[in-house]
């Protein structure tokens, strides 16, 4: 029995207040990395929300303030080690704007970090980089450190002469000054601080593009032929994404950089994604592998969690489960539905260990100690594979025309579930709060189903019997899913889906057919987010192995004949084993 997500006495935590509206943050900030440390100077710019403000409080964890001024007047301060507060000297009402800039240093603990060669790996580069997510921009700049505070931004990084410097948005200066060198940055659309950049390093870069937008890769000298193999099918990825989605890419450039020790695979920061420096494969790696899940994962937050942002982390399902649904997206693309389905067969394995060895909780949830708690494989995996059903349920054409209008509609804005559900009633008139309170609201863990398929000679009829045989507790419901039922009535004939809805803890469907059926199929494709287990003869399992139409049905069925066994399901094995023309329904 898995254990529950949050501990007794968990509190929810909800988007804090927003007294100020941020429209800019200008960020000069100079690395020593001998030093280990920064020193800045971040002018905020804001405009007054409360209808009365006499105190500004920033974010802003051990940075060492020294002093804060508005316009020509010093501003009286206080800070605790974890929020500034900035006297204004009188109150402003709502509306008002302010502009006060911040001097400090810091050797952040987070946030911001230095690599470099030590006794272990003397050949390490130094390099310094960024990672704001989830809530550690405060570290190197102060800031409203929530993501439903949007605002433009600009670096203006300060480094070492020999070094690049990388960050949001387009390139407005770079100048050489004796041993330092000065890059300006800025982006002129609104995104969330922690998605605020810095990376710089002695860098390389390889250009390419995609249609009018400079595409580019940023890495270790050295590493370039290693670069085109991982990261070369970016263009391709861009057009894409801008199709399905409905929005073409949003941003006027996009750079890909490479860095030594990066603490996650990878970081869709706006414009300019952070990768760590292991998926530069080398030519014998690459013949066995591709880090494209990782590059599609991080391109489609440009829009799902950049250009729209979950307003608060327990929403963050709304960024992740959609970066992870694109790597399905581009695999099915680039090596067809087969392919792809075992990647969707991935995602389900990696959330029932979650859910069965660790905890059951809802993918969305305020009760969480830390906002690093929630990004897990229900809100990656589980998330990917209920948008996956959410595209059955609408088919193709209505769920593209959903998520165009949905990025259309809170273009630069933040965005809740209740978001999503009233885009899709909007675009197709289909009110699907039951479908939403159900696999990410309110309900937790999936349906297990114990399936039973035969055929009545007598009646000329297939029988379905579905039961439901998880316990019904906590949040755990009892599940209502439409799914298809799919027979073939002799070797050469065409499917015959028949779409049913499973509500009740037992069903049972009877389907007449014009003869005995070689293949009795539940849930072709295995779109379905649950446990099945299904029984039904030999000759059936047979019969799906060998002419299933998609392969990841065909490896299923390979697997029941297995446990099977008997000189039918050994015939049946061999002959896949030679001829299926599907290489993982052969390993199966």
């Amino acid at each position: 029995m898995s254990r529950e997500f949050a501990l007794p006495g968990t509190r929810a935590r909800w988007a804090p207040d927003r007294p100020v509206a941020i429209e800019h943050y200008r960020i000069a900030v100079a690395v020593h990395p001998d030093e280990r440390r920064i020193t800045g100077e971040t002018t905020v710019r804001a405009v007054v929300l409360a209808r009365e403000l006499r105190r500004l409080e920033l974010d802003a964890v051990e940075l060492e303030v020294t002093a804060v001024t508005e316009g020509p007047h010093e501003r009286r301060f206080t800070h605790d080690g974890r929020t500034l507060a900035i006297d204004l000297g009188d109150v402003r009402k709502t509306g008002a704007h302010l502009e006060v800039t911040i001097t400090y240093g810091a050797r952040p603990r987070r946030g911001l970090y230095f690599v470099g060669p030590d006794a272990g790996y003397p050949d390490k580069p130094t390099q310094v980089w960024t990672q704001g997510q989830d809530e550690d921009s405060r570290y190197w700049f102060p800031c409203l450190d929530t993501p439903h505070a949007k605002a433009t931004s600009e670096v203006i990084a300060d480094v070492p002469a020999g070094w690049y410097a990388l960050s949001n948005g387009v390139l407005l200066e770079d100048k050489a000054d004796g041993e330092r060198r000065r890059l300006h940055w800025r982006h002129d659309q609104p995104h969330s601080c922690y998605l605020v950049t810095l990376a710089a390093g002695e860098l390389v870069t390889i250009e390419d593009r995609w249609r009018d937008v400079p595409v580019v890769y940023h890495v270790p000298r050295g590493r370039e032929d290693a670069a085109r193999r991982t990261l070369g099918r970016t263009p391709q990825m861009l057009e894409l994404f801008s199709k399905l989605f409905g929005v073409p890419y949003p941003y006027p450039r996009y750079a890909q950089v490479c860095v030594h020790d990066f603490i996650f695979g990878g970081m869709e920061n706006t414009t300019a994604t952070t990768l760590t420096e292991t998926v530069l494969l080398d030519e014998r790696a690459a013949l066995d592998d591709d880090e494209e899940a990782l590059v599609a994962h991080e391109l489609a937050h440009q829009w799902f969690g950049d250009l729209i942002t979950c307003r608060d982390w327990g929403e963050g399902w709304l960024n992740e489960g959609f970066a992870t649904y694109a790597e399905y997206l581009w695999r099915e693309h680039i090596d067809g539905r087969d392919e792809a389905d075992l990647v969707l067969d991935e995602f389900l394995e990696m959330y029932f260990h979650e859910d069965g060895d660790r905890y059951r909780r809802t993918i969305c949830t305020k009760h969480y100690d830390e906002p690093i708690d929630v990004f897990d494989h229900h809100l990656y995996d589980k998330a990917g594979r209920v948008l996956h059903m959410l595209r059955m349920q609408l088919g193709d054409e209505l769920f593209w025309k959903s998520l165009r209008h949905y990025l259309t509609k809170h273009r630069h804005g933040v965005v809740e579930t209740r978001d999503l559900a009233r885009a899709i009633e909007d675009a197709t008139g289909k009110v699907l709060d039951d479908f939403f309170s159900q696999w990410i609201l309110d309900g937790a863990g999936h349906p297990e189903l114990k399936v039973a398929m035969e055929w009545d000679e007598d009646t000329r009829v297939a029988e379905v019997v579905v039961e439901q045989t998880h316990k019904v507790e906590g949040k755990t419901p009892l599940f209502r899913m439409p799914v298809t039922l799919r027979f073939r009535v002799g070797a050469a004939a065409a499917d015959v889906d028949v779409p049913v809805d499973v509500e009740d803890r037992r069903h049972a469907f009877h389907v007449p057919l014009a003869d005995r059926p070689t293949q009795m199929i539940f849930d072709p494709g295995r779109g379905l987010l649950a446990a099945v287990e299904t029984n039904k003869s030999v000759a059936l399992w047979a019969g799906e192995l060998a002419g299933a139409t998609l392969a990841i049905d065909r490896a299923y069925a390979a697997r029941a004949l297995g446990k099977k066994g008997g000189p039918r399901a050994l015939s049946a094995l061999e002959a896949a084993l030679t001829g299926d023309r599907f290489w993982a329904v052969r390993g199966a």
